[in-house]
């Protein structure tokens, strides 16, 4: 979790570093089955013990992130640092590898690269946010490309709010609305400008560097969250994560990671679109370059994602 810090206190990410996917004191392992994320975001935490009772609503089916956003000031916020290890957006696949009293599943999240394990993401879920019915494959998907958008229900009323960079298989288009697919098989519609439709095999959105600065200025207002992989709050990582996902390029989820990978850059020669690292031996923020002189940052608790200028980093790596 420390790849992911910038801006509280360093000794707690440490204590979280090392505490994520805890094993709890009565797991037991599973022969691994496949599932997938059922709730708008599915919050992965180090163990079933690690949500307190603030955390409540990000633990129903729909999941209230929301509420759970709007309930916590900056203090409770800086408190998930130890007890959030990622997210899930709705549809992703997970492998569920254990279980625990209380309807506690532990799962990977195979779409999200790790050094932790080489599986993907590991940590715990309440087992009503998933769900085992095998998504549809579909030729074409839909990608949600504004913060949020709403999933309307056959009486146009609001079913499920989604967040950005959810993809879900698509069934026919129109100019206003198309019709999606939900991981359980139940269609529902979603306004035609909130997503973009492509081939399943292919990304959403252009891969330039333009494309990339573009998508992350939208992200600009949305506020910080340890863990946060969503368009209701991101974390640093999470941020160049789904950005870079969106136009067809798979980062690792943690600072960490995204500063080994990639092509290194000398700090001389750094240009719009590389992602800047900053910390010591171990990296412990990552902003994306938006000009020569500027960037896009998911700062730290009691922020929102911000361009601002450019702060000389250790690290630079390109990606596009």
């Amino acid at each position: 979790m420390v790849r992911r810090l910038f801006g509280t206190v360093l000794a707690a990410a440490a204590v979280a570093a090392a505490t994520v996917a805890t094993p709890a004191a009565d797991a037991a392992a599973v022969t691994p089955y496949d599932a997938w994320v059922n709730v708008s975001v599915a919050t992965l935490w180090t163990s079933p013990t690690a949500p307190r009772p603030v955390d409540r609503p990000a633990l129903t089916a729909p999941a209230d992130i929301r509420g759970w956003l709007a309930h916590m000031d900056t203090a409770t916020r800086r408190g998930l640092v130890g007890r959030v290890a990622t997210q899930g957006l709705l549809g992703e696949h997970l492998t569920v590898v254990g279980m625990a009293q209380g309807g506690w599943l532990h799962v990977i999240a195979t779409d999200q690269r790790t050094s932790l394990d080489s599986r993907g993401y590991p940590g715990w879920v309440p087992v009503g946010q998933v769900t085992t019915h095998r998504p549809l494959a579909a030729t074409y998907v839909a990608t949600v490309t504004t913060h949020t958008a709403w999933l309307l229900d056959d009486s146009n009323a609001h079913a499920l709010e989604v967040s950005f960079a959810t993809r879900l298989p698509v069934l026919r288009t129109s100019s206003t609305y198309d019709t999606v697919v939900t991981p359980t098989g139940v269609a529902r519609r979603i306004a035609a400008g909130a997503v973009v439709v492509q081939r399943a095999r292919v990304q959403a959105l252009p891969k330039t560097v333009a494309g990339v600065v573009a998508t992350a200025r939208t992200l600009v207002g949305i506020p910080y969250l340890w863990g946060g992989r969503s368009g209701y709050a991101l974390d640093c990582s999470g941020l160049t994560q789904l950005v870079y996902r969106l136009h067809g390029v798979t980062l690792p989820r943690d600072t960490g990671d995204q500063a080994r990978a990639g092509r290194a850059v000398a700090l001389g020669s750094r240009s719009p679109g590389d992602l800047l690292f900053y910390g010591g031996s171990s990296m412990t923020h990552v902003a994306l370059m938006s000009t020569t002189a500027r960037m896009i940052e998911s700062p730290s608790s009691g922020l929102n994602v911000r361009e601002v200028a450019v702060r000389t980093p250790a690290v630079v790596r390109r990606f596009v």
